[in-house]
């Protein structure tokens, strides 16, 4: 990649969708002002989360055209984008075959059942999901108090929990007096009444288990029953790394970036990928690093250069053994130290860590500003405790 200024931007972030960005962009005023652009995944097919639920990696047409693409490489521009590795939408293809056909899907193996993950790990609840016990359990990486699942309904009628680390979102319809009149016995006025109820009840927000059914207790179950067995899911379910049909898809998934005309491949949570019973489940060593070196590889046999994207503390030097990887670090450290010097007056620890991106010859992505704004957590071991808490 060339040295340079690069621009960060979702696809719409400088207009409506990309086509404007590029006729922004052809404005002389900014010729050569940017070397590259980093283009967020809201440029794909994507659900939640601001375009980090990848759907599949086709164009939004709503967004961007190959066109468009075609016209941000002529100006000279390397394209970077992103690849989701730890996780995939709940409407991807693979996790709808898997609702569709269950054991039967040739994805079964793409996502990570709790349970089996689990197994012989801790006790059942009640919530029909393991609870690994805490030697099992004690340092996993959540982002929640409850267990990161999702619980599916599968084919037979069982309720699976899937690994689900990130967002999720359960969807239930407003059902019709049509789709009640069962549920109702067969009595058009209560079938009536009982749908216009749970319309209610969803548009307030409430969940089948929290909603007000007095009136209605005779079909209370049938009801829920209903609601359960056709209630739609959005999420990111975390992938298998274990299966080798994810790491074949991990493959076509590069090829098709690459016919995006991408230079560089930002690796999105990697760090997250390995997983295994009592480990932190967050940079496992050295497990992400063989992972890290074999994606770096798949992707140069397509030309891609990889980007690895870790939150980690300084003190962990994660930013050191990705170099070591051969590969560039995608950096979060400048814009809390820029904020330190310009706040104290001292920006003797901004320039020591220059020096070390010197001395090391550590070449990583700066960035000053991101989809996740200005980290602060990773400046631990870097800067000094009162001056991050001041910060």
């Amino acid at each position: 990649m060339k040295q340079g200024a690069m621009l960060n931007a979702y696809p719409d972030s400088l207009g409506k969708n990309l086509s404007e960005t590029v006729r922004f962009l052809s404005r002389p005023e900014l010729k050569d002002a940017f070397h590259g652009f980093y283009i967020l995944p809201s440029v794909f097919n994507t659900d939640l989360d601001h375009g980090f639920s990848v759907i599949n990696y086709e164009l939004c047409t709503e967004l961007a055209r190959k066109e468009d693409l075609d016209a941000l490489r002529e100006m000279g521009l390397d394209l970077i984008f992103d690849m989701l590795l730890n996780h995939l939408s709940v409407l991807s293809p693979q996790f709808q075959d898997i609702l569709k056909h269950g054991e039967d899907s040739p994805s079964r193996g793409f996502f990570i059942n709790w349970n089996r993950f689990w197994e012989g790990k801790g006790p059942m609840g009640a919530d029909g999901c393991i609870h690994p016990t805490p030697e099992h359990f004690h340092s996993l990486t959540i982002h929640a108090d409850h267990l990161p699942v999702l619980m599916v309904r599968m084919p037979d009628g069982q309720e699976t929990p899937f690994w689900c680390s990130f967002y999720q979102q359960i969807v239930y319809p407003e059902p019709d007096l049509f789709d009640l009149l069962e549920v109702a016995g067969g009595h058009y006025t209560t079938a009536r009444r009982l749908a216009e109820r749970i319309g209610s009840e969803l548009r307030a927000g409430r969940v089948p288990d929290e909603m007000d059914w007095s009136g209605f207790e005779s079909c209370r179950e049938a009801a829920i029953a209903w609601l359960r067995a056709h209630r739609h899911y959005l999420g990111q379910l975390d992938l298998d790394i274990r299966s080798p049909e994810l790491w074949a898809w991990y493959d076509s998934v590069l090829a098709q970036l690459a016919g995006h005309g991408a230079s560089i491949i930002r690796l999105d949570a990697f760090s997250r990928l390995h997983k295994a019973a009592g480990r932190v489940n967050f940079m496992n060593e050295p497990e992400t690093w063989e992972i890290l070196r074999r994606l770096r590889d798949m992707a140069k046999a397509h030309g891609l250069t990889v980007l690895p994207e870790v939150h980690s503390p300084y003190r962990t030097m994660a930013h050191r053994k990705i170099a070591a990887c051969g590969a560039m670090p995608y950096d979060y450290f400048l814009p809390g130290l820029l904020i330190d010097a310009l706040d104290t007056g001292d920006a003797s620890w901004l320039y020591a860590w220059l020096q070390e991106q010197l001395t090391l010859d550590i070449r990583p992505i700066n960035m000053l500003g991101s989809h996740d704004g200005i980290p602060i957590r990773d400046l631990r071991g870097l800067l000094p405790d009162e001056r991050i808490d001041a910060m």
